[in-house]
């Protein structure tokens, strides 16, 4: 059900270890400053799978709020849909037909959904078109808008396009519309349909 991304701590480590961090350029530290200024934020689009003899496809809505979020998977990964909701201190897996999982992070909870784990504390960030704090950053590249074309962290390479200018209080804020994650044999594709950055309500699947 829903296998995604064998990645495990070691590989996290593994991009860490030995490894200078570089520092993002003073115009790229604005607009991160700018966007973790609304924490608040949905995602509408297709997840897409590949690597060494698997792969798939699902329909994504992520909600995303300071303190709580959730996530629905829908699609041929496994014909059955996914909803995780989390807080700090406990994140609920529940699929249809089954007994609810618990744990205190959603990696955990899809690692024993599925067997693959979903780097949900990086993505966070990387879905954003930023870097995840606290980790090493050992390659960074720009478009000639000043915004990450290419990054390097936690041992993934993350490339950025179709970037688009997203309403927010009467100015814009640009966000990418398409990001591809490798790792190894692991290659993840994330087409952004929709972008919202207004507070909503959280646990409402499509």
């Amino acid at each position: 059900m829903l296998r995604l991304f064998c990645l495990t701590l070691l590989v996290l480590l593994a991009g860490c270890v030995h490894t200078p961090s570089l520092t993002p350029p003073p115009n790229l530290q604005a607009h991160q400053a700018q966007i973790e200024n609304h924490p608040h934020w949905q995602i509408t689009g297709k997840l897409g799978v590949r690597s060494t003899g698997d792969s798939g496809s699902a329909s994504l809505k992520w909600q995303q709020s300071p303190a709580s979020f959730f996530i629905y998977l829908s699609g041929p990964f496994g014909q059955k849909r996914m909803e995780i909701e989390g807080t700090p201190k406990q994140v609920e897996l529940r699929q249809h037909g089954q007994p609810p999982l618990q744990a205190k992070s959603a990696e955990a909870l899809i690692k024993k959904a599925s067997g693959w784990t979903l780097p949900v504390s990086q993505l966070n960030y990387w879905v954003r078109g930023i870097p995840a704090p606290a980790v090493r950053i050992t390659r960074l590249e720009q478009n000639d808008q000043g915004l990450i074309s290419l990054l390097q962290q936690a041992g993934w390479t993350l490339s950025y396009s179709n970037y688009r200018d997203q309403p927010l209080n009467g100015k814009t804020l640009t966000l990418p519309g398409k990001i591809i994650a490798e790792y190894r044999d692991i290659r993840l594709t994330l087409i952004i349909r929709e972008w919202t950055l207004e507070p909503g309500q959280l646990g409402s699947a499509p």
